[in-house]
């Protein structure tokens, strides 16, 4: 079992926390549907989110996933 612990500053909430953390990730070489991939995600589920538009519960849990690794 792996733990994570995130830390929030004032008005920030876990979306904007996993939002800056993919982001932070990408670059001109590692573009989001690389992301996606390795995310085991569909591309256009993480443009929704990156959009600011809603996802499923399947997201979260495939976001934390990557981001422990």
């Amino acid at each position: 079992m792996k733990s994570m612990t995130i830390y929030l500053s004032d008005g920030e909430n876990i979306r904007d926390f996993i939002h800056k953390e993919l982001r932070s990730r990408l670059s001109k070489r590692y573009r989001m549907t690389h992301l996606a991939e390795d995310m085991n995600l569909n591309y256009y589920t993480l443009t929704r989110f990156m959009k600011g538009n809603g996802v499923g519960d399947e997201f979260y849990i495939q976001a934390f996933n990557f981001l422990m690794k």
